[in-house]
C-alpha cells in the first residue's frame, strides 16, 4: 500500500538518526581512557590532642606613639594654660588644646610647671662671679625671704648706699656714685639667726672695678672676716625681657632704713637719661637705695637702682641688668687702680682767712 509506506518513511528515517547519534557515543565508550599518573599519598601525622589548630593572621604592629608630657604654662599678668607640651625652645613654648595648637612667645612665659607641680622651666647658669637664670614665679614675701639676706649696707665716709651679693666668692655689686672717690669701704651685712638679724660690719673690703659712665662698681669682702655669713646670692636675669607693667620690687636701706622692701611696676623700659637707656618704676626710690636690686616676680635681678626723684613720688630708675652683665664679663676693662689721682681723693674746698672788720 502506497500510501501506508509513505506514512512509515518518516519513521524510518528518525531510526537511522537516532542510530546515527548513538554510534560516536558507543566509540567513545569503546576508547580506551588515557592513563592518569598516581598522586602519591603523604601519610598525615596526627595532631596529639586530636584537636583543629587554626592560625589566626598575625595583626601588623603599630609603632608606639610618644608620649608627650602635660605642661601648664603661666603667662606674665598671671594667666594658666595646660595642655601637651609639643616644643618648647627659646623663643617659646607650643601647647597642644586638642583642638588646635597654642604658640606661646618666650617673652610672655613665666612659669613651667609640670603635673606635679614641678617647675621645668627653671634653670642657671653659672659664670665665674655671677649666675644668670631663669627661675620659677613665686610670691614677693617668698622671693624676700629667699634672696633678701644677699641685700648688704654699703658705707663710705661720704655717705652710704645698697649693694647686693651675686657670688659664694663675696662679689658684690653696688653704684658707683655710692663708692666714687673713696678708697675706705665698709660693708653692713644682716646674719639671720634664730633671735632675728645680726649685724655685722666688714672692714676688709677691696673695690675691684668701676664702671663710672654706666654708674657699676664690683666689689669683694674677705671670706675670712665675714664667716658666718654665707647669704644665697641673687641670680642675674638672663633675658633682657622686661616689659610695661611688669611687677618688680626693690629691696635696700633708704636714709639708713635697713632691708627696706618697695613694690610696684615696670613704668617704661625705654627711658633715656644722659643718652644711656635705663628701667624706669614707680617703686619707692630713695636716698640710700642706690645699687640696690631691682628683682622681676620671679626673683630675678632686672635691674639695678641707681636714681630716685627726691621732690616726686613714683618716678624712680634703674640701669638694665644686660648692661649689669656687660660689665661684669668685661671687668678686665674697668679695673680699679687707686694709684689714680682721681680715685680715694675727696676735693675739698681751700681755706681762706676770714677778714676781719676793722
Amino acid at each position: 500500500n502506497l500510501r501506508s509506506l509513505g506514512a512509515s518513511i518518516p519513521s524510518l528515517r528518525l531510526a537511522f538518526l537516532t542510530l546515527a547519534l548513538a554510534i560516536p557515543a558507543t566509540a567513545q565508550e569503546l576508547a580506551p581512557s588515557p592513563e592518569i599518573p598516581a598522586t602519591p599519598v603523604t601519610e598525615t601525622q596526627p595532631v596529639p590532642d586530636e584537636k583543629t589548630v587554626t592560625q589566626t593572621p598575625e595583626t601588623p604592629e603599630t609603632p608606639e606613639t610618644e608620649s608627650r608630657p602635660v605642661v601648664t604654662v603661666t603667662i606674665i599678668g598671671g594667666a594658666k594654660v595646660t595642655g601637651q607640651e609639643l616644643r618648647r625652645t627659646k623663643e617659646g613654648v607650643v601647647i597642644d588644646l586638642g583642638f588646635d595648637a597654642l604658640s606661646i612667645p618666650g617673652n610672655r612665659v613665666l612659669d613651667v610647671t609640670d603635673d606635679q607641680g614641678n617647675s621645668v622651666a627653671a634653670r642657671q647658669e653659672n659664670e665665674e662671679v655671677f649666675t644668670l637664670g631663669r627661675l620659677e614665679a613665686a610670691p614677693v614675701p617668698e622671693l624676700v625671704k629667699r634672696f633678701g639676706d644677699a641685700v648688704i649696707m654699703v658705707k663710705t665716709p661720704a655717705g652710704l648706699g645698697t649693694g647686693f651679693v651675686i657670688s659664694p666668692q663675696g662679689h658684690v655689686i653696688t653704684n658707683y656714685h655710692v663708692v666714687e672717690r673713696e678708697t675706705k669701704v665698709s660693708i653692713t651685712v644682716f646674719i639671720p639667726t634664730p633671735q632675728g638679724y645680726e649685724k655685722r660690719d666688714l672692714k676688709k673690703v677691696k673695690i675691684l672695678a668701676i664702671h663710672p659712665l654706666r654708674d657699676l662698681a664690683l666689689l669683694q669682702f674677705d671670706a675670712e672676716e665675714a664667716k658666718g655669713f654665707a647669704p644665697k646670692p641673687v641670680v642675674l636675669a638672663a633675658k633682657d625681657d622686661v616689659s610695661v607693667g611688669d611687677l618688680v620690687f626693690a629691696v635696700g636701706n633708704p636714709l639708713g632704713l635697713e632691708r627696706t622692701v618697695t613694690q610696684g611696676i615696670v613704668s617704661s623700659t625705654t627711658r633715656t637719661l644722659g643718652h644711656l637707656r635705663l628701667i624706669q618704676t614707680d617703686a619707692a626710690i630713695n636716698p640710700g637705695n642706690s645699687g640696690g636690686p631691682l628683682f622681676n616676680a620671679r626673683g630675678e635681678v632686672v635691674g639695678v637702682v641707681c636714681a630716685g626723684a627726691t621732690y616726686f613720688q613714683g618716678l624712680a630708675f634703674g640701669i638694665p641688668s644686660a648692661d649689669l652683665i656687660q660689665f661684669l664679663r668685661n671687668r678686665d676693662a674697668y679695673l680699679f687702680d687707686a694709684a689714680q689721682p682721681g680715685n680715694g681723693v675727696t676735693y675739698l674746698e681751700p681755706p681762706f682767712n676770714k677778714k676781719e672788720k676793722p
